[in-house]
């Protein structure tokens, strides 16, 4: 994700667009938005009929969506009205509007193929965090994906984004009235479709490629720990060194005497003093580790020994419950987050006020081990060895782990806790609740723990950072090739934007480029775009002439346009008439379909021709003759034994003269209509309904 002004605006402002390319919102081509429905669960429908089973895209689908399309989309239940409107179809496009991070954008695009819904196996819709976008049917869905595309990863839609704490939203107003696309030809969209997916293949096979390799790496760096833990990554190194080596037995004893000593002193001390003795503590004497079901007990080589956390570390604390804050004032407190991987990340610290904590009872020292006790189910129980080189104290969520370096080195118990032996370890001993998942103390110092001599485990722990810092050194070269992959595809999509790809048609109806043949005209995207303007204002422009059927909004919004303006001319009336419509921009087509609607507007006395001018005729309905009405009803109903309804009849004759509604005075004066034209033979009234002679 760049941050940059993308090289299709910067030609944009500048007027660089290809003959025979247009612009346009969003806006103007979409014709169908809707936001998603999550819906209930699946089971439901099994007791309501009113719903119906349906596969829901949500937030996740969005990443690996060419990979994955509709087969991650998660089973649910929806009303059957829900399903009608939302029903994805080929060439819809999702739109994320809700999500998203400080480093995630919100505002990617996809775009619905066969293969989606294939997938998906049943009725397909997207979440509420989504919103469905339908293009208009004289536009490629497909190009207009790509274009998007390219303004996601030029940072494009940053600007119609909100941002709470953790969550971005897309203002999907202002993104649909907004975004500025640019519109070839529509032959031209297809052939700039195929030509960019043709380019793109062997980039994504190449950024599949790529991103197998962290889990690739993933994988590595848990078999070089599993085989650090079971001894098989230093069996070398122990047959070079026959000879046993201290036992952990006599090692452990000489701790706990110490330990005693420690304590002993402690008490002598508080008792001097006048204090409070301390608790006697409880690593004074070995612990029975604990494996539990269904995990079975690691086996260890000669020479190692299986003993409980507690034995071989001085203790394990709980960290601080008192809230930090982003303020850089105060001692930074350490907390979960600044766990990654197993190590220590010091980039996104909190700080809390030094006269509210004891900073010198919570102060982590380098080669303490922070063990995260409570997190999500996956992340609880990760560790790491604090090496940031700063003063700082921890959260309450965290518990610091002060090993005892005549028995263990932190770097390698900490390993350990990270080991898959470690991570299904805590798995099995985490109590979950609610969202949150949690490891106590007490279960976290009964762990049993391979222990080897003291100069293997410092030999382990080197072999473990030689392979890590291999596959470190693998993972910034997959970084670089990434980004060159990544710069690769919005270089693709720029030159798609810029016409580069592919012969415009303006080349190839003057017979240039390589599959260029002379004659034959093009119709260029500005004609497309007020077809389109035409059909959503009404003035759908096919076979447009003074015999095509006029429209009832068109004729309101030409006596609307008369309406206390005074005389004026045809073509201020046109212009008039267009922007009422929300048509100030049109063609020739939409203006030989105004131009008819004015002749018709002149033959219904809408308006009235003033020597080279126009007028309106009347806006009140109360100035029509009872004549010109008598015929104007004639004109739209047979005569016979058909019978009408009245308000069918003043219906007719309401859109017929242009106006919007049918009032109360038009009802009115229509009934005096019917009332004359009964007495001059002309209709018959039949227990309220007329009759035409």
């Amino acid at each position: 994700m760049t941050s940059a002004v993308s090289d299709w605006e910067i030609g944009r402002r500048e007027g660089e667009l290809p003959e025979g390319w247009a612009e346009a919102t969003l806006e103007e081509i979409v014709v169908h938005k809707l936001g998603g429905d999550w819906g209930f669960e699946p089971g439901d429908a099994e007791a309501d009929p009113n719903l119906v089973r349906v596969r829901v895209l949500r937030g996740t689908a969005f990443r690996d969506w060419e990979r994955d399309k509709g087969a991650t989309a998660e089973e649910r239940a929806v009303k059957r009205a829900s399903l009608a409107k939302r029903q994805l179809a080929v060439g819809d496009l999702v739109v994320e509007i809700s999500g998203g991070g400080t480093s995630q954008p919100v505002g990617r695009v996809l775009l619905i193929d066969e293969e989606a819904l294939r997938r998906a196996e049943g009725p397909l819709i997207c979440n509420n965090f989504c919103r469905q976008m339908r293009i208009h049917r004289e536009i490629d869905p497909a190009f207009v994906h790509l274009a998007l595309s390219y303004l996601y990863l030029c940072g494009g839609l940053d600007e119609y984004q909100t941002q709470t704490t953790n969550l971005r939203n897309l203002n999907f107003k202002s993104f649909l009235s907004g975004v500025i696309l640019p519109l070839p030809p529509l032959a031209e969209q297809g052939r700039i479709v195929e030509k960019v997916r043709e380019l793109m293949e062997p980039v994504r096979r190449s950024r599949e490629s790529l991103a197998r390799l962290p889990g690739i790496l993933r994988r590595f760096r848990q078999s070089v720990l599993a085989a650090a833990y079971s001894g098989r990554l230093t069996e070398d190194w122990r047959e070079e060194r026959p000879g046993l080596a201290e036992s952990l037995g006599s090692r452990l004893e000489r701790s706990f005497e110490r330990r005693q000593l420690a304590w002993d002193k402690a008490c002598a001390d508080a008792e001097a003093f006048d204090r409070r003795a301390p608790r006697r503590p409880k690593n004074l004497e070995a612990t029975e580790w604990e494996a539990p079901e269904p995990l079975e007990v690691p086996e260890v080589p000669e020479g190692w020994s299986l003993a409980a956390l507690r034995d071989v570390v001085h203790r394990a604390q709980y960290g601080l419950s008192v809230k930090a804050d982003a303020k850089r004032a105060g001692i930074p407190m350490l907390r979960m987050v600044n766990i990654r991987d197993g190590r220590m990340d010091g980039s996104n610290l909190k700080y809390v006020d030094r006269k509210k904590v004891d900073v010198a009872a919570y102060t982590v020292r380098l080669g303490d081990i922070l063990f995260n006790r409570t997190n999500s189910a996956e992340l609880v129980g990760k560790a790491a060895v604090f090496d940031l080189g700063i003063e700082a104290v921890f959260a309450s969520y965290l518990v610091r782990i002060e090993c005892d370096r005549e028995l263990v080195a932190s770097s390698y118990l900490c390993g350990w806790i990270n080991s898959p032996w470690g991570r299904r370890w805590a798995r099995t001993v985490r109590t979950d609740c609610s969202n949150q998942s949690n490891i106590n103390v007490s279960r976290l110092q009964t762990m049993p723990v391979p222990v080897p001599p003291l100069a293997e485990q410092h030999e382990i722990v080197r072999r473990i950072e030689d392979s890590f810092a291999y596959a470190d050194a693998v993972e910034k070269h997959v970084a670089v090739a990434e980004e060159r992959a990544e710069k690769l595809r919005r270089t693709i999509l720029a030159r798609a934007l810029r016409g580069e790809l592919v012969p415009t048609e303006a080349e190839l109806a003057r017979g240039e480029g390589p599959h260029g043949a002379p004659g034959g005209g093009f119709e260029p995207a500005s004609d497309i775009l007020d077809r389109i303007e035409a059909e959503r204002s009404g003035l759908d422009a096919a076979g447009a002439g003074p015999a095509q059927e006029t429209t009832e909004r068109i004729l309101i919004a030409v006596r609307q346009a008369c309406w206390g303006s005074g005389e004026m001319t045809r073509e201020d009336l046109i212009r008039k008439v267009a922007a009422r419509l929300n048509c100030p921009k049109f063609g020739s087509s939409v203006r030989a379909r105004l131009e008819a609607h004015v002749e018709a507007a002149l033959a219904r006395r809408i308006a009235v021709r003033k020597g080279d001018l126009i007028a309106g005729a009347t806006p009140t309905f109360g100035r029509y003759d009872f004549r010109f009405l008598m015929a104007t009803v004639r004109s739209l109903f047979a005569a016979g034994a058909s019978e009408y309804e009245k308000d069918e009849i003043v219906r007719a004759i309401t859109a017929y003269l242009g106006y919007g509604q049918m009032t109360a005075a038009i009802r009115d004066r229509m009934e005096r209509v019917f009332q004359w034209a009964a007495q001059n033979g002309d209709l018959e009234i039949r227990e309220g309904r007329i009759v035409i002679r």
